[in-house]
This record gives structure tokens, sequence and C-alpha cells, in this order.
């Protein structure tokens, strides 16, 4: 396939080894992935390490504790694995724009991707969006050609970030639309196959084979995150596509004249692909422009579509310098938006993170930020799960009155966002000092330390 796409080989290596330059480089751990860790030491250590969320899906975590079990960095080869799947996003992108289009908009596609700064910033850190995505272009890849396969390929999908499971919905339609019932069997069966263990084993831990996604949906409905801190209007998916991505995409507005202009069967996928993420994701009140991603490679072809159509219709030569014109402007870009975005080390944050490992804790570990679970292989106890609220606090108040002789170190910081109080709860701050105080009267605080706004406190039982 890539001896036949000279193209294509040239954009997936140069979008790899692009990424592997900065690598090396510092990269703050995000919430999610030290969530994602926690688990996969958890699920590969059975439960004597790290710590468990049961409403986040598995790929992650199960790829990132293999790394940690076979003796591996899995922060840093979490990161290069991101990146290797991002050529794999890149080149599936490439290959879907020139099935339902053309070579040069399979040119232009692949490269405005590689060089997209949401796509490029998420590619260092641990987080499902772009597994999810890869999973979710290759379904579509394999389609109707090996549809059982597309349907395992849902089932990952699925399990890299619960909603990207849409893409079987996206690939049901079009088979419906067909009457092509085989098809649709066939991709029917591959999603059951793949993904009835998950399935299983939630209906042995928690009763119910939906548990998982009903309890994630209650959190993402309450979380403080979504609902308040990255609360934004409907309408802010554009405004994130063409000021944090680029106004180049303006030209996916002449993209949707031509494609109904030259509108042709195969097309139908893509059409499906690009609405039913964006009918999902619109109407939900918790957005991040990490969703973006989901449509966005669709975006970039609308874009690509509209761009090589202009540059035709004035010359075809021009094709070519165009593109190495797009690729420096976006190149630039990408960069100064990795770099506006990257935080610098927090010597106050690393030092508290890496208590529970430099520490001799005979106990239990609670803590209120997951990432924690990146700096220590001991296990740890959630404040913060699922919900911070006034009842949360209030619980483990209790939990430390009765059980303080269970508790080994406790690690609160007001930075993360785990220990923030939902605006309209009135108790909440008022539980969080009565917390504090008596953490205070039962343990000794070993640090206390802040930088700005964020305060970082420990405390270690005294017994």
């Amino acid at each position: 396939m890539m001896k036949k796409n000279y193209w294509l080989l040239g954009i997936v290596l140069l979008s790899v080894l692009i990424r592997l330059i900065f690598a090396f480089s510092y990269h703050e751990l995000w919430w999610d992935s030290g969530v994602y860790l926690g688990m996969g030491k958890y699920a590969f250590s059975g439960g004597e390490s790290g710590l468990w969320e049961h409403i986040r899906p598995p790929f992650v975590p199960l790829m990132l504790g293999v790394i940690w079990k076979i003796g591996l960095d899995p922060v840093f080869l979490g990161r290069i694995a991101e990146i290797l799947m991002m050529g794999g996003v890149v080149a599936l992108t490439f290959l879907l724009a020139k099935e339902w289009f053309n070579e040069r908009v399979a040119i232009l596609s692949s490269i405005i991707l590689a060089l997209s700064p949401i796509f490029f910033y998420l590619s260092f850190h641990q987080y499902a969006e772009i597994p999810s995505v890869l999973f979710f272009l290759l379904a579509l890849y394999f389609g109707s050609k090996r549809p059982f396969l597309a349907g395992v390929c849902c089932a990952f999908a699925f399990l890299s970030k619960f909603p990207t499971g849409i893409v079987l919905a996206v690939l049901g339609a079009v088979f419906l639309l067909n009457a092509n019932w085989a098809a649709l069997m066939y991709l029917l069966a591959g999603f059951s196959l793949a993904v009835s263990p998950y399935f299983i084993a939630t209906i042995f831990a928690y009763g119910s084979p939906l548990a998982t996604l009903s309890a994630a949906q209650d959190a993402i409905a309450r979380a403080l995150g979504c609902n308040v801190l990255r609360y934004r209007p409907w309408w802010y998916y554009g405004y994130w596509l063409f000021f944090s991505e680029s106004k180049l995409h303006l030209f996916s507005i002449l993209g949707v004249g031509v494609l109904f202009k030259n509108w042709k069967r195969r097309q139908v996928v893509f059409a499906f692909a690009l609405v039913l993420p964006l009918l999902y994701f619109l109407p939900m009140q918790c957005r991040d422009y990490r969703y973006l991603t989901l449509f966005l490679p669709f975006i970039v072809m609308l874009t690509s579509l509209g761009i090589v159509w202009l540059v035709e219709r004035l010359n075809k030569r021009w094709f070519v310098p165009v593109v190495a014109v797009i690729s420096i402007c976006l190149a630039a870009l990408c960069f100064n938006f990795y770099l506006g975005e990257r935080a610098l080390p927090n010597a106050i944050e690393q030092e508290f993170f890496e208590l529970p490992q430099k520490s001799e804790v005979q106990g239990e570990i609670w803590t209120g930020n997951p990432i924690v679970a990146a700096f220590t292989n001991k296990r740890l106890e959630k404040v913060y799960y699922p919900i911070y609220d006034a009842k949360l606090a209030k619980d483990f108040n209790s939990y430390v009155e009765l059980h303080s002789d269970r508790i080994g170190m406790v690690l609160l910081e007001n930075c993360g966002g785990g220990l923030i109080c939902p605006p309209d709860d009135a108790d909440c701050e008022e539980e969080t000092t009565r917390l504090i105080e008596r953490l205070d009267e039962r343990f000794t605080r070993i640090f206390d330390k802040s930088r700005g706004r964020c305060w970082y406190r420990a405390w270690i039982s005294v017994e």
C-alpha cells in the first residue's frame, strides 16, 4: 500500500518524526492520564497498586498496564504509543479521503490533520482521543469490505472512549440504507464478540452490563469540570475549529457546496460519520476542545475539498506550491499552539506527587488527585471520586473519625480540580474546612507548600 502511495508514506513518516522530536522533552501529566496509569497498575497487580475508576473505558488503561507490567515506563512509552497511533490516524485519513474523493484531497487532508494543533498537543498525553479516533477511522476503512473486522474496530472504538462507539450506528445506518443485511449481521457479530468480555465483566462486578455507562453519564452530568469550569455554548466547537485549529477551515464551507454539487453514493458513509457525532456532542452541556477530534478528520476533508476545487479551477499546477505554503503555515501555527499550551515543570507539585513513593507508609493512602498514581506503585484510595461535594467530604470526614487507624497518608490539593466545591453547594466548603481540621488533629502534616493560588498538603499517621 505504501509503495503505491508515496505521498502517504512521506506524510505519515513526517507526522511521526516531528512528534518524536518533542517526545523527549517535559510534558505535564494530566488528570485523565493519572487515572489511566493508575487503572493499568491496578488491573495488572490484582488491586495491589494504583487505583480504579469504573466509569472509565478500559482500552487505554490496559495498554498502559501492559507496558508497566513488563517493567517499562508507561508514561514515556504511552506517549510513544500515542504518537504511533496518530500516524495511523493520518494514514487512515488519507486512505478514506482518497476513497471518498480523490488523491489530491487525500494528500491535503492528511497534511492538515498531521499538523492539527489539537491533535499535535494531544499526541504527548496518555489520553483516549487518538486511540478512539484511530479505531473509528479503521472501522470506516473496513466498512462493507470487511464488515466483521469493522465490527471489531467499532468495539475497540467504544472501549477506548464510550461515545466513539457511535461509529457502530454510522455503519449500521449505511448498511440499513443499502439493505445490506449480510454486512449488518457481520458488523454486529464482530462488535458483539469483541465487546462481550467487557459487558460480562461489568455484570459480575456491578450487577448490570450498563452499570458503568449509566454511572459515567451521571458523573458527566454532575462533574464540575464539565458543567462549570469548562462550560461553553454549543457553537464553541466552531470557535475552536477556526481559532485553536486554523482559519483555513473556512474553506470547509466551500467544501460543503462542492460535496453537494458532485454527490456520489459512496460519500454516504462520510456524511453519516460527520453528522452523527455532531448530533451527539452539540447538545451535551459538557464541552471540551478534545471532543472536536472525533469529527475533525471529516471537517479536514471538507476543507481540503474546497481548497482543491478552487486550485483546480484556477490552475492545477499550483497544487504542489499551495500544499507547500499551507504546510509551512500550519507547522508554524501548530508549534505556536504547542508552546503556548505546554506547562512548565512545577517542582512543588512534583515533590508532592512523589511523597507516597518516597515515604514509609503503613496503611491506606488517600489522594485528591489521581496523578499521584503515575509516581508510585502503591495502592491509592480516592477522596475525589466520583463527584466531590459536601456529601463526599462528609463521608470522608466520617471515615477519618471512625477509621483513622487504617489510614497511613492523605494528600490533598486545590489545583487539580478534585477538591473544588460546586458553586451551588453551600455546605461543601464548610465540610472541606472541617476535614482539614480533623486531619490536623488526627495526623501529622508533613507537607504544606503553595504556588500562586494552589496549595499542596499531606498528612501522615503518627502511629
